[in-house]
């Protein structure tokens, strides 16, 4: 399983995924990189069957909105096994980054 990065706040501790320039919670400028489980549950899904241009010929697809462990919510792709469906509640893992964003599969 690879580590999943996201930034912490020196100053409050906050978590936050992609890179700011400062704290979005208390303004401070002292982020840094921290590797996260990579674990976390899924709260939303939905199935894309109409994609945008730009993602032509990959539909269907899955995106998720993920609790992850940390207390840190991400929004990405969902890679569900054939044979399988997504549900709410469901235990996933971070798999890597795809061009699109995090990647994240079923466990």
């Amino acid at each position: 399983m690879a580590a999943f990065s996201a930034f912490q706040c020196d100053t409050c501790k906050n978590l936050s995924a992609p890179p700011h320039v400062s704290c979005g919670r208390c303004g401070a400028a002292t982020l840094r990189s921290v590797a996260l489980s990579g674990r976390g549950r899924i709260l939303s899904y939905t199935t894309i069957r109409v994609p945008p241009m730009r993602f032509r010929g990959q539909e269907p697809y899955d995106i998720a909105v993920i609790d992850l462990e940390e207390g840190l919510r991400v929004t990405a792709r969902l890679k569900v096994p054939i044979g399988r469906e997504a549900a709410i509640g469901d235990s996933v893992v971070f798999e890597g980054v795809v061009e699109e964003g995090p990647l994240y599969r079923l466990v």
